[in-house]
């Protein structure tokens, strides 16, 4: 399988946000089927309240200021963290702006969680212990990351925190958006530490000014 970050490097920003829509889109659509497969009603599978959005909010609040204390205090694991993941995450190289940060942050918030925990992770609840549910969907939630391993084990960790939030409070909403601010934070320090340690591969032509003309 084809790693669809790397076709993200050859895409213009606005047809990124045309893809990340459609497959936000899709993922939701799969989230609806699986939780309506479980037998349960669609009016269900996520309502809004202020309880709700406050958690939401506190939660994405809360995982921002662990990851930037993380960061801050520990500037080369900070360092590490970016390097692994400089190749999936190339098409920062056209400095998005903070709107459009904003716009892939809610297309991932809403759409994984729509598939992952309130489809994958519900569906499978009803079939295993809800421990096991909220690892197979948060091992899943992993690999369509296509990271590297320690990456990989973060998003697990990361999905299966959103998958006890979930069973916990009952609300896909809070965790569509503490995904979602959490998501915004992240991608903003990553573009801002991938400019600043300049790890964006150079031009395939690059260098070829500096070679001397051939004799003619």
């Amino acid at each position: 399988m084809s790693n669809p970050y790397e076709e993200m490097r050859k895409m213009s920003v606005s047809d990124i946000c045309k893809s990340l829509g459609a497959q936000a889109s899709l993922f939701v659509g799969l989230g609806v089927l699986l939780w309506w497969i479980s037998d349960r009603p669609l009016t269900g599978f996520v309502t809004v309240d202020l309880r709700q959005i406050a958690l939401g909010i506190g939660l994405g609040l809360a995982m921002i200021a662990v990851a930037a204390a993380i960061f801050q205090g520990l500037p080369q694991l900070a360092e590490k963290l970016t390097r692994l993941q400089a190749k999936n995450f190339a098409f920062l190289e056209k400095r998005l702006s903070m709107p459009v940060i904003i716009f892939f942050s809610i297309c991932a918030g809403v759409g994984e969680e729509a598939l992952f925990r309130g489809g994958l992770q519900t569906l499978m609840g009803d079939y295993v212990a809800l421990p096991l549910a909220v690892i197979f969907s948060s091992l899943i939630f992993a690999l369509i990351h296509f990271a590297k391993p320690l990456i990989a084990i973060i998003i697990f960790a990361i999905g299966a925190l959103f998958g006890v939030v979930y069973i916990w409070s009952g609300s896909l909403l809070a965790v569509m958006i503490g995904h979602a601010l959490y998501d915004v934070y992240a991608i903003w320090f990553l573009q801002k530490e991938m400019h600043r340690l300049k790890l964006f591969e150079q031009p395939e032509d690059a260098g070829l000014a500096d070679q001397e003309p051939a004799a003619g």
